[in-house]
């Protein structure tokens, strides 16, 4: 990595996005400071499991970070990628919805030096997320009653895959280079291995992220069980990821998860929901603290030494250098 005026200021870009990510957090953590009902106390009542809850969500985010940095095929910091993917997450708590995607592609575009690079694999990771968001939602279909007319529905899961083919996404950015040329980005579309590789770790990272709900509610909510109340949340989750202009789908999920499973329960769902915000929160303000420190080490650790120092001579010229002979 050279010295250029790039390089030296990606210290100064980790250092806004960090704080940006610290900012929303604060935003987020005075939000749910709002709520009737004392989301804190759902945490204390039961520590052990809500500690083990915020490990299976430190795991899954680290594996969606993996699925993000999976999508650089030709990338040599596939590590850094990651690092900086778990860096942005906490800025998607800010109102508006639009500032993690842009810190997300700018940070990445810092470390992978492709800034056409993250600008695509940005879509085709949000696709990947509704996919696998809607597939591990797909079994309500079998044990929610409201859905019992529409359980054959089941059977077309295998279809929400078709769009990852590659050569749909192909098709997709020619037709829009045509009307405008911001999206003739070139051959930077991410192989159709690496898209499936990409899925492959979402799958996994959601699954485990669904199940830290739906272990947090499983006691708060007896009418399911802890498999039920984690689909549920897939679907709830999937509602507030495209819900652009809430923070991190603030409201929207909610409100999906009071309609699936509030009946008769409507402000435990809530607490609960916000006592799972307040310890994912947390959660992703360590990761951004440790992935802060580990890509700032790596960038200063890619530097070279510009300290004017002298390169060492190699040993086969210095045995042929002709000594110099002083003259007094």
């Amino acid at each position: 990595m050279s010295d250029s005026p790039r390089s030296r200021r990606r210290p100064v870009v980790l250092l806004s996005f960090v704080l940006v990510g610290v900012i929303g957090v604060a935003a987020a953590l005075l939000a749910l400071a709002d709520t009737e009902d004392d989301p804190i106390n759902v945490l204390l009542q039961n520590w052990p499991l809500v500690a083990l809850a915020g490990l299976i969500y430190a795991l899954g985010m680290c594996v969606y970070a993996v699925s993000w940095a999976l999508l650089f095929d030709k990338a040599d910091n596939r590590g850094l990628i990651g690092l900086s993917f778990l860096i942005s997450q906490p800025v998607k708590y800010l109102p508006g919805g639009v500032a993690q995607p842009i810190s997300q592609v700018a940070l990445t575009a810092q470390v992978s030096e492709s800034r056409a690079g993250a600008v695509v694999a940005f879509p085709v990771h949000v696709l990947i997320n509704v996919i696998v968001g809607l597939t591990l939602a797909a079994p309500l279909l079998l044990v929610m009653e409201q859905a019992s007319w529409a359980r054959w529905l089941i059977v077309l899961v295998p279809l929400l895959w078709v769009p990852l083919d590659r050569r749909w996404m192909v098709r997709v950015l020619d037709l829009l280079g045509r009307l405008h040329r911001i999206f003739r980005v070139g051959d930077v579309l991410p192989a159709q291995r690496a898209i499936l590789h990409a899925a492959g770790a979402g799958l996994v990272a959601h699954a485990l992220m669904f199940l830290v709900f739906g272990l947090m509610a499983g006691e708060a909510i007896t009418e399911y069980s802890v498999l039920g109340l984690s689909v549920a949340y897939g679907l709830a989750w999937v509602v507030g990821y495209v819900a652009l202009p809430a923070p991190a789908g603030l409201g929207a999920r909610e409100a999906t998860l009071v309609a699936l499973v509030g009946t008769g329960s409507t402000m435990t769902v809530i607490q609960v929901s916000a006592a799972h915000r307040i310890l994912t929160l947390l959660v992703e303000l360590i990761l951004l603290a440790l992935a802060s420190l580990s890509l700032r080490r790596a960038i200063r650790g890619r530097q070279p030494d510009t300290h004017g120092l002298s390169e060492p001579v190699p040993a086969d010229e210095a045995e042929h250098e002709t000594p110099s002979i002083d003259p007094a």
